[in-house]
């Protein structure tokens, strides 16, 4: 059975799920990550993100989502900074963090197809990288966050545009509020 390592950009993909659904919604990650795995063996499910400085309003749900996050099985949570620039706060760490695992698991064939949730083009050299290391790379994000160079060195894309949102949507019992 193929292993599949997901690696998601959790700022690229609440950007798209605010442009996609709204600010309001909230995901279930539990059943988002197995529709992800579409059935095959899940190694864990990565989550990069960086933590909101207390002063914004809507750090304390963003805290309580990470944590939230940290108790779902084989999920683990990687976290970047933010550092504060003249025109608000910057992202530091993540990209980078997302790179490094996915080569680091690649090299050590922890998995056989990672499924990268982001749009950044920056990536793509990575995923050619863990492609020459003999693994699949699966791409999925929002069209409208897609980079085409991304989608193009992916083994395959698809869009989270079809995934079937309604069923995804988070009850209040089913977690924590969040950010996305």
């Amino acid at each position: 059975m193929e292993r599949v390592a997901i690696f998601i950009d959790g700022s690229n993909l609440y950007k798209g799920l605010v442009q996609h659904l709204g600010s309001d919604y909230r995901l279930n990650f539990v059943e988002f990550i197995s529709l992800l795995t579409a059935g095959r063996k899940l190694l864990r499910a990565y989550y990069y993100n960086a933590p909101l400085p207390p002063e914004d309003p809507a750090a304390k749900a963003h805290q309580s989502f990470l944590n939230y996050l940290k108790r779902v099985p084989y999920v683990a949570v990687r976290l970047g900074r933010l550092e504060r620039r003249a025109d608000g706060f910057v992202e530091k760490g993540v990209d980078i963090q997302i790179a490094i695992d996915m080569v680091r698991l690649a090299f050590v064939n922890a998995y056989d197809i990672a499924v990268l949730v982001s749009g950044d083009g920056d990536f793509a050299e990575v995923v050619r990288v863990v492609q020459d290391l003999g693994k699949q790379v699966e791409n999925t994000t929002f069209h409208a966050l897609s980079s085409h160079r991304l989608a193009q060195q992916a083994d395959r894309f698809y869009p989270l545009d079809d995934f079937p949102w309604e069923r995804l949507r988070a009850t209040l019992q089913a977690q924590d509020p969040e950010e996305g």
